[in-house]
């Protein structure tokens, strides 16, 4: 199983890219969500894009990163997760995140 590791404000921690549901930045810090905790951490979220290529992810909008394997649908420009979380869609990104997620799921 493939892991990565950051260098967190809490520490140096190593996660499995599937333990991650979606990455927020918030006033300069990035915020990982993962089932049962935060982790933040000070680095740009193109940086943590580029270290996450690959995995399943994608960039929604210029505030989240999201793991499209906890994507539940996409509809009216709002991502819903299975744990029922929305993260916004921005117009000008709708029809390249449902292409891009409809080929992470094999439907292009």
């Amino acid at each position: 199983m493939q892991q990565v590791t950051f260098a967190f404000v809490e520490g140096v921690t190593t996660l499995a890219p599937e333990e991650i549901l979606y990455i927020e930045t918030s006033r300069h810090k990035n915020i990982f969500y993962t089932a049962d905790r935060t982790y933040s951490i000070y680095r740009k979220l193109d940086e943590i894009g580029a270290e996450l290529e690959g995995l399943g992810f994608l960039r929604c909008h210029q505030s989240f990163l999201v793991n499209m394997r906890y994507i539940q649908k996409i509809s009216s420009y709002v991502i819903t997760l299975t744990n029922g979380q929305e993260l916004s869609v921005p117009k000008a990104r709708y029809r390249e995140v449902k292409r891009r997620y409809a080929e992470y799921r094999g439907e292009a």
